[in-house]
C-alpha cells in the first residue's frame, strides 16, 4: 500500500512540475515575443510551420527554368523607357532560395512578357475611398470644361474646387527655391492630394518640362488623370476674379518650410481645423516639398473618424495615396517586379541599407573615395538585425544596398566573393548565408542643376548639357530604387528624405531603423537588435521634408 502511495505521489509531483515548467515556458515566450517580436512573430508574411518549410526546402528545382539577367527584363511594347538588365547579384540570391521559392519565381516570369504585372496594388488594404474620389474628380473635370465653354455661373452655383501640385524650375537654380529630389517632390505631391481628398477638390500635378522630365514620362496614372496645363488653368481662374474670391486663384508656397510654419499654415485654429475653410479660391496652385499627412493623424481631432471610416491610417496613408496616383512605367515596373518577387520569398530575409554619403560622389564619381569602413556601423546594424530577425526557414539573408556612392557600392558587392572582407564586415558566424544585392542602376540626383554648381563652382554646368536618355535613366533609377527599398522586410535609412519616403511607402510602420548621422569624431554605436531601434512614423514625420 505504501509503495502505491509513493508511486502515485511521484507521478503527481512529476505532472505538477511539468505543468509549472510549461506555464513558465509560455510566460517566457510571451514576454519574449513582447520584447523581441521579430524572434517569434516576424511579420504577417510568415506563419512559421516547420513541416511546411521543410517541404518547401526539399522541392526539386524546375530544371527547365533558365534565368538570365540579360533577358530578364523584356523591351517595353510601347517604346517607353526600358532599364538596363538587373545586377547579377539578383539571380545569385534567387538561386540560393528554397526550391519552392525558386520555382514560384520562375512561374511568375515569362520569356516574352517578363514578370506578372500587378496593376491593382493601390487597392491593397487601402480602404473604400477610391471609387468615390475617382467619381468626384471626374465630376470636377466636367464642371471645369463647362466653365471653359462659357458657363461661368457653374462656379457660383456648384462650387467645384481644384488644387494642383506644380514644380517650376528656378531660373537661378537655387537650392532654397527648387522642388528638391524625388522624396521632396513626392512629399509635396502626396500632401497636396491629401488636402484635395479632405476638401473634395480635383487634383492635378505637373513638373515643368526639363525639370528634369515630364511627370507623365515617369509615372502612369492608374486611377485619375492628373495631367493639366498649369498656365491655362491659372489664366482661367485669374481672369475670373481676385485672389481672395471664391471664384479665383490662390498661390500657396511651402517650399522648404519647417515644422512650425507648416503647422501654423495648416492648423491655425488648432486640432479642430477644417481644411475647407483655409482658402476660399476655386483653384489653388501649390508649390511644395513638405508633407503634413502623418501630422494630421497626430494633431487633428476633426478628421480622426472620417479617415478611419475611409480606411486610411497613419500606417497606410502615404502608401495608399502614392499607389493610387502614381505607377512606374512598364519598363521600370518589370525591373521592380524582378526584385520584389525575390524579396517576397519565404526563404529569404531582406534588409535594405540606404546610405546617403553626399552629393559630391554623384557630381565627381572619379574622386569618390568613400569606403565601407567609413559606414561600417550600417553593416553592424544589419548584422544585429539579422541575428534578431532570422528564423529557421530563412535559407538566405539579403543585404540590399542603395547609395549615392559608386565606390561604396562596388566595395559592398565585393563581399560576395572576398571571404576575408566578408568575415570582417559580416562576422565569422553566418557570413556565408548573406548575399549582397544591388540594382547596378545609374546614380543621379534629380536636381543636378542645383547640385552640380555647389561642387564645380560653375553655374553653366547644368542639366541641359546632359543627354536626355541619361537624365531619364537617372530619374527612373531613383524611382525604382525607392520603390524597392519599401519592399524589403526591414530597412536601415540615412537621415534624409529618400529613405523616409520608402518607409512611408512600406506596408509596416515597424520595419525601419533610422541610422545616426555619419561622423568621424567618435565611433558610432548602434544596437539594432533592440526593438526600440525601430523608428516610428511620428518621429520620421519630423525629419527632413516632414511627413
Amino acid at each position: 500500500m505504501g509503495v502505491k502511495q509513493d508511486t502515485a505521489l511521484f507521478w503527481y509531483k512529476l505532472a505538477k512540475s511539468l505543468t509549472i515548467l510549461s506555464l513558465v515556458a509560455v510566460i517566457t515566450m510571451g514576454f519574449g515575443s513582447f520584447m523581441f517580436p521579430g524572434r517569434f512573430l516576424w511579420s504577417s508574411k510568415y506563419n512559421y510551420d516547420p513541416k511546411l518549410y521543410y517541404q518547401h526546402d526539399t522541392v526539386l528545382r524546375n530544371s527547365s527554368c533558365m534565368l538570365d539577367v540579360d533577358t530578364l527584363i523584356p523591351p517595353t511594347a510601347d517604346g517607353s523607357y526600358t532599364p538596363p538588365p538587373p545586377d547579377a547579384s539578383l539571380l545569385d540570391a534567387v538561386h540560393k532560395a528554397s526550391g519552392y521559392d525558386y520555382n514560384q519565381y520562375c512561374d511568375n516570369w515569362h520569356a516574352n512578357h517578363g514578370f506578372h504585372d500587378d496593376t491593382e496594388t493601390y487597392k491593397d488594404e487601402c480602404g473604400t475611398w477610391h471609387s468615390s474620389y475617382m467619381s468626384l474628380h471626374q465630376q470636377r473635370i466636367q464642371q471645369y470644361l463647362r466653365f471653359q465653354d462659357g458657363e461661368l455661373d457653374v462656379l457660383e452655383k456648384e462650387h467645384p474646387g481644384y488644387v494642383s501640385y506644380v514644380c517650376h524650375e528656378d531660373p537661378l537654380h537655387r537650392g532654397s527655391r527648387g522642388c528638391g529630389g524625388l522624396a521632396d517632390r513626392m512629399n509635396g505631391m502626396v500632401s497636396t492630394f491629401f488636402y484635395a481628398l479632405m476638401t473634395d477638390r480635383a487634383y492635378f500635378a505637373n513638373w515643368e518640362q526639363g525639370n528634369p522630365m515630364a511627370l507623365e514620362d515617369l509615372f502612369e496614372k492608374p486611377s485619375i488623370d492628373w495631367s493639366f496645363d498649369p498656365e491655362e488653368m491659372k489664366s482661367a481662374f485669374t481672369n475670373v476674379s481676385d485672389d481672395n474670391s471664391v471664384l479665383g486663384y490662390k498661390h500657396i508656397d511651402t517650399l522648404n518650410q519647417k515644422w512650425g510654419p507648416i503647422g501654423r499654415l495648416m492648423f491655425p485654429d488648432g486640432p479642430d481645423q477644417d481644411f475647407k475653410t483655409l482658402w476660399n479660391a476655386s483653384y489653388i496652385e501649390w508649390h511644395s516639398n513638405r508633407a503634413f499627412v502623418i501630422r494630421t493623424f497626430q494633431e487633428s481631432t476633426r478628421y480622426q473618424d472620417q479617415l478611419a471610416s475611409m480606411g486610411l491610417s497613419k500606417e497606410n496613408a502615404f502608401r495608399c495615396i502614392i499607389d493610387f496616383l502614381f505607377r512606374p512605367t512598364a519598363g521600370p515596373r518589370q525591373f521592380i517586379q524582378a526584385y520584389k518577387n525575390m524579396f517576397e520569398m519565404e526563404s529569404i530575409l531582406s534588409i535594405g541599407l540606404q546610405i546617403r554619403t553626399g552629393d559630391n560622389g554623384i557630381v565627381n564619381p572619379g574622386k569618390d573615395q568613400t569606403t565601407l569602413s567609413d559606414w561600417s556601423y550600417f553593416m553592424t546594424c544589419a548584422n544585429q538585425l539579422r541575428e534578431a530577425k532570422r528564423l529557421p526557414h530563412h535559407k538566405q539573408v539579403v543585404y540590399f544596398l542603395i547609395t549615392d556612392s559608386v565606390h561604396l557600392r562596388d566595395e559592398f558587392m565585393s563581399l560576395n566573393h572576398d571571404k576575408t572582407k566578408a568575415q570582417e564586415f559580416l562576422g565569422d558566424e553566418g557570413y556565408e548565408d548573406v548575399t549582397m544585392v544591388t540594382t547596378g542602376l545609374p546614380i543621379e540626383h534629380i536636381e543636378s542643376k542645383v547640385v552640380k554648381p555647389k561642387f564645380t563652382h560653375n553655374r553653366t554646368l547644368l542639366k541641359d548639357e546632359e543627354p536626355v536618355d541619361q537624365v531619364a535613366a537617372g530619374v527612373h533609377a531613383a524611382v525604382i530604387e525607392n520603390w524597392l527599398l519599401s519592399y524589403t522586410d526591414y530597412r536601415l535609412i540615412s537621415r534624409q528624405g529618400f529613405g523616409k519616403l520608402a518607409a512611408f511607402h512600406s506596408k509596416s510602420a515597424h520595419t525601419t531603423i533610422g541610422m545616426p548621422k555619419h561622423t568621424t569624431e567618435y565611433p558610432i554605436q548602434v544596437d539594432c537588435a533592440n526593438p526600440n531601434a525601430i523608428i516610428s512614423f511620428d518621429t520620421l514625420s519630423t525629419w527632413w521634408s516632414l511627413g
